[in-house]
């Protein structure tokens, strides 16, 4: 295959100078060190955890732009709240592999139909499309000009994709965004180690082709990078690239994974395969939970889709959470939208029809956790996706404080408002016997104001939504996640989490030892509990002490088991550790604080800080 430094006129003369460079006549070995790898440089001798973009600025979206210049640029793809993700392309599963020509040459997707694709997504509620344009195997679905590993060269295909599919989104209104990976399996030049002579080209050739997709395909919402988990995506890399970005369409979003899922990196987060839990602790930042409907992000070969309800589940409880719902699906190496999926998400489209109200253009609802469904707002109205039907036929709300004018079920045209009374801080909720609409009932609430929640936490009535890298917590339990967090210092924070569920939300950056925590919590009954802990350290970093009811528990913190699997940013070796029992005398609020006792001077150094901290746990003590 060959890759070109310039456009494809290069093409000739390119075998004479990959010639000259391999007799040495044009040696690259004598280079001064790459300045796009000085801050790597400057970290090379601490410890793997230590690299990275450790320490460095975050990389964000648009440096200098007015809070109201960023909420105008991403005001539609903030409101469109569920997307299609689609990983296609000669390959199947996860994708990290090199595709043979063998496998290139019978790749002929002749049943694409872009047009089609589009409609179906949006008879299906979705508001934008994101697909993959370069993988991590450094196969290109689009004309390139600065490479012959593409679809229209490579393939028996020869047509263009990713413009059939640009030119039917803008027939049909449907918003675009590209994937585009750092990691590229395929390229001479790209290498995950610094010090490389060659990566500059590489940085180039990444230029040149993100420059293509920006400037031959109209506007595109977000560029969706991935791969970008190594040393050589350097701070100062991923910031040029993101200029080059902006020059070309500066009102696009782009993810997180432009620098390396931190805090503040990109115009919004992004958590894998699985919904994170959200308090008040992001202060407006935008969010995305990208997950797999089908496959193993590309087509298995097989059909192994979730079922509808999943798909429902996970968007109510994303938008509720305040994020957009990228779901994804495979399509075949026949260029179809997987059929069986299709099929199965039909009736999502219809409940969509008639409860959108409740999802398109909504913000993050007021209550931290509703063990029986979800809750999101417009304005002061707020909307209740109800997914464990109560037995009793009442529907308790817990916290909510504001007044209510008006209680009814949404798409009930014509039905009844609703009785309810407020009995000791919650609000309670005559509602029928069975619900009103089999797949997810949704129930409207008009408040006389905005909405004021006491989200003082509480025992679980049923276990957590199973989900990857959940707590392990059961009806009874307290589940103080650090979402819920109340947080006190300026270092410490709030992440959203970064891997497919190894990493979930927690909260890092506890290099003060002042920083601290707390949760309120409702104590209904005096009693025992165990007091569990979740928590991660690459060293020995410290000690802290968890307080609560008057009683105190220690924790020293050990270096934890790398095991397995790649060294990333993203790593993690969280563990759950039972700090003793808890006794509660009597009924009523209670804070419960985490607080730092020493942390170690190399913690601090090495950026990592005492911890991550992931949940609190209270189960109640077995006798």
């Amino acid at each position: 295959m060959t890759f070109l430094s310039g456009p494809r006129e290069s093409k000739k003369i390119l075998p004479i100078l990959s010639s000259i460079v391999a007799l040495g006549l044009c040696s690259l070995s004598e280079a001064k060190p790459d300045p796009m790898e000085a801050r790597a440089r400057a970290k090379a001798d601490r410890p793997w955890f230590a690299q990275f973009m450790s320490g460095d600025p975050v990389v964000a979206g648009f440096p200098g732009e007015s809070e109201e210049e960023r909420l105008k640029r991403v005001a539609k793809w903030e409101d469109a709240r569920f997307g299609l993700f689609l990983h296609w392309g000669p390959q199947k599963a996860g994708g990290e592999v090199k595709i043979s020509n063998k496998v290139l040459s019978k790749f002929n997707p002749t049943k694409f139909d872009a047009e089609e694709w589009v409609l179906t997504a949006k008879n299906i509620g979705f508001k934008y499309i994101v697909i993959t344009t370069k993988h991590h195997s450094g196969f290109c679905m689009f004309a390139s000009d600065y490479t012959d590993h593409d679809i229209v060269d490579a393939t028996p295909f020869k047509r263009d994709p990713m413009k059939e599919l640009a030119d039917a989104c803008a027939k049909h209104d449907m918003m675009l965004g590209f994937y585009y990976s750092v990691w590229d399996i395929a390229h001479r030049d790209y290498t995950a180690k610094i010090g490389s002579p060659d990566y500059a080209r590489y940085h180039q050739f990444m230029l040149d082709q993100t420059e293509e997709l920006l400037t031959k395909y109209g506007d595109v919402v977000t560029l969706w990078m991935d791969g970008e988990w190594v040393n050589t995506w350097s701070y100062e890399r991923a910031s040029d690239y993101r200029d080059h970005v902006r020059k070309w369409q500066p009102e696009i979003l782009l993810v997180d994974r432009v620098g390396q899922r931190r805090l503040g990196d990109g115009d919004y987060g992004s958590s894998e395969n699985y919904v994170p839990y959200i308090g008040d602790n992001l202060d407006g930042r935008l969010w995305e939970s990208c997950q797999r409907f089908d496959g193993g992000w590309f087509w298995k070969g097989r059909d192994t889709s979730e079922s509808l309800q999943w798909a429902l589940l996970n968007l109510t409880d994303t938008v509720s959470r305040g994020g957009n719902f990228l779901m994804n699906m495979g399509p075949t190496p026949q260029g179809e939208l997987p059929p069986v999926s299709v099929k199965k998400l039909q009736p999502m489209g219809e409940w969509l029809r008639t409860y959108g109200e409740s999802i398109y253009g909504t913000e993050r609802g007021p209550h931290y956790l509703l063990d029986w469904g979800a809750c999101t707002r417009r304005g002061n109205t707020l909307y209740y996706q109800i997914t464990h039907w109560p037995n009793d036929g009442k529907l308790v709300i817990p916290g909510l404080q504001t007044e209510i004018k008006n209680i009814t079920f949404l798409g009930d045209r014509g039905g009844a408002a609703l009785k309810h009374q407020s009995t000791e801080g919650d609000v309670v909720v005559a509602v029928p016997a069975k619900p009103v609409d089999p797949l997810m009932s949704v129930m409207k609430v008009e408040l006389a104001g905005p909405p004021v929640v006491d989200n003082a936490l509480r025992p679980l009535s049923r276990p957590l939504r199973a989900q990857k890298g959940d707590a392990k917590v059961k009806a009874g339990d307290y589940f103080l996640s650090a979402a819920f967090a109340k947080i006190h210092g300026d270092d410490l924070h709030f992440s959203l989490g970064a891997g497919a569920g190894t990493q979930r939300e927690n909260l890092k950056g506890w290099t003060n030892p002042k920083d601290w925590v707390e949760w309120e919590l409702v104590i209904e009954e005096p009693g025992t509990f165990d007091l569990k802990v979740n928590r991660s350290s690459w060293m020995n970093s410290g000690k802290y002490v968890v307080e609560v009811a008057g009683q105190k528990f220690e924790d020293t913190l050990k270096a934890g088991d790398r095991g397995k699997g790649r060294l990333s940013p993203f790593k993690t070796s969280f563990q759950e550790v039972n700090l003793g029992k808890v006794t509660f005398d009597r009924p009523g609020r209670y804070k419960l604080s985490v607080k730092a006792v020493e942390i170690s001077p190399q913690a601090i150094e090495y950026d990592q800080g005492l911890m991550m901290l992931r949940e609190v746990v209270l189960s109640p003590a077995r006798n």
